[in-house]
């Protein structure tokens, strides 16, 4: 099964270059979305999305380089700088990110927990700020895990208030791998860019791949297609080193 897990991801990497959504470390430790008391977590991720497939010429690109930490048992912070989208031959670094994730309700055998996430979101070279706050709820029950995640954004520039929600439905295999598949309506999957929705729409699906390569290693790919007002397909890649 590892075997088999390995391969597929070497084919998604070959296939797509992109970005995250939800988090295979986090899920495969069956906890809240947390990061571990004194973990220091690197990650870089990247979003391929291709606006229209008859117009090459309007796809987009983004890269992010996350660092996570557990300052407490029930909070940690998460500061990201990279790319922010735009035309895929364009670089330039002028995104930053930061993000609270604080702990307000474990069960006893943590089949359930409830998480308040805060965050900034920021331009280094133009006024273009954003506050972000979300209630993921996570189930684990048996192999499976389940999210609903609701959200809430506004544009301190912009006055724009937008409500949204994503969902999943994701498997463990072998504690290794996990396979799912995700919903969202105006809202981004719980991962450390939320700058941009994969598929820009109102309504989107997708599907997610990930798995642990080695003791310290995780690397998760995700497909997503939008359903309505939405690019035509999205692909995303993140790659995590746990110190």
């Amino acid at each position: 099964m590892k075997k088999v897990i390995f391969i597929l991801f070497i084919l998604a990497f070959i296939t797509t270059t992109a970005y995250p959504c939800f988090d295979t470390y986090l899920f495969l430790r069956k906890g809240s979305m947390v990061y571990p008391f004194r973990s220091l977590v690197f990650e870089l991720n990247g979003e391929y999305s291709i606006n229209r497939l008859g117009s090459p010429q309007e796809d987009s690109f983004l890269s992010m380089g996350s660092v996570y930490y557990g300052l407490t048992r029930n909070l940690s912070l998460q500061f990201t700088i990279g790319s922010d989208e735009k035309a895929r031959n364009e670089f330039k670094v002028d995104y930053y990110g930061i993000r609270g994730v604080y702990n307000l309700y474990s069960s006893l055998t943590n089949s359930y927990t409830l998480d308040l996430i805060f965050e900034h979101r920021g331009k280094l070279n133009e006024k273009a700020n954003e506050l972000e706050v979300s209630l993921p709820n996570i189930f684990h029950i048996s192999n499976f895990t389940y999210v609903i995640h609701p959200t809430a954004s506004y544009g301190l520039e912009s006055k724009d208030f937008t409500l949204g929600a994503h969902a999943g439905v994701f498997r463990t295999i072998n504690e290794v791998g996990v396979v799912g598949i995700g919903a969202e309506y105006a809202s981004v999957h719980s991962s450390s860019y939320a700058g941009q929705r994969l598929t820009k729409s109102e309504y989107s699906m997708s599907i997610f791949l990930g798995a642990k390569m080695g003791d310290r290693f995780y690397l998760q790919n995700e497909i997503a297609k939008g359903l309505a007002n939405s690019r035509d397909i999205g692909f995303a890649i993140t790659a995590k080193v746990i110190l």
